[in-house]
């Protein structure tokens, strides 16, 4: 029987120091950041660079956020709405082609877009404007330059 107690002890500690070290390692990943939580799930840091792709690049500008906004407006003021939406990122084009159907708004807004935007900051590949419609209220576009050197529309 002694034997049998000692044995179960000799397994037990065994165990606990196993789920000691594994616990250990664990946080010393998190504390090193080689895990890091990201929305309730755990990523190490290739799977989260993979994910979630860095958003500063260092590419030379092939268009400047003013040239993209006068085509913009201008394929607007032309009715070739497929134009205008090629300036806009392809992730909120579907967004703007729905926002685009009510063509009374549309020509409204058409209507307001000054020709001129004023850069409010520019930093690395994100750009914020102030477009002037002649009201108390701000509004402003934003761009992002994309990989390629090119920039476009986020929000207008």
């Amino acid at each position: 029987m002694k034997k049998f107690l000692s044995i179960v002890g000799v397994i037990s500690a065994s165990l606990v120091l196993l789920v000691f070290c594994f616990v250990a390692y664990n946080y010393y990943k998190i504390k090193t950041g080689e895990w890091v939580k990201w929305d309730n799930q755990w990523y190490t840091r290739e799977q989260l660079a993979e994910k979630f792709p860095p958003q500063v690049y260092d590419v030379e500008a092939k268009n400047t956020p003013e040239e993209v906004y006068t085509n913009f407006r201008q394929a607007l003021l032309d009715n070739d709405l497929e134009k205008a939406l090629s300036f806009i990122v392809e992730e909120n084009r579907e967004e703007y082609r729905q926002a685009f159907v009510d063509k009374v708004k549309l020509d409204t807004w058409v209507k307001k877009l000054p020709e001129e935007i004023v850069k409010e900051n520019e930093y690395n590949n994100l750009a914020s404007f102030d477009i002037n419609y002649g009201t108390e209220s701000k509004n402003s576009a934003t761009f992002i330059k994309n990989k390629e050197g090119y920039w476009e529309i986020d929000r207008i």
